[in-house]
């Protein structure tokens, strides 16, 4: 018995690093998906943009309640990685408009 209470608290002590997880990728998803469909609209960006906020906070959660496992490294990781591509894109841009 004390073993299944132990289990449950493990169950709940990760669901912040599960929010940050599915949060971070829905937000990447609906981020990503602006470019590749026909019709554009920047409040569904702004959405994207808040929900992947939202999971990097709760990434910040989970690092503050020292959670276990590595699923926490991912919004952390990704709010690092993102603007990297984003500003080495534009620097390749800038750089192939420039040659011409």
């Amino acid at each position: 018995m004390l073993y299944y209470r132990d289990s449950r608290r493990d169950k709940l002590k990760k669901r912040f690093s599960q929010y940050s997880l599915w949060l971070s990728l829905l937000g990447i998803v609906i981020g990503v998906g602006q470019y590749f469909i026909s019709i554009y609209s920047s409040n569904i960006l702004y959405v994207g943009i808040v929900i992947y906020l939202m999971g990097f906070s709760s990434g910040v959660i989970t690092f503050g309640k020292q959670e276990k496992g590595l699923m926490k490294y991912f919004s952390l990781s990704s709010f690092v990685v993102i603007p990297l591509l984003i500003m080495l894109g534009m620097l390749f841009f800038a750089m192939n408009f420039g040659e011409n």
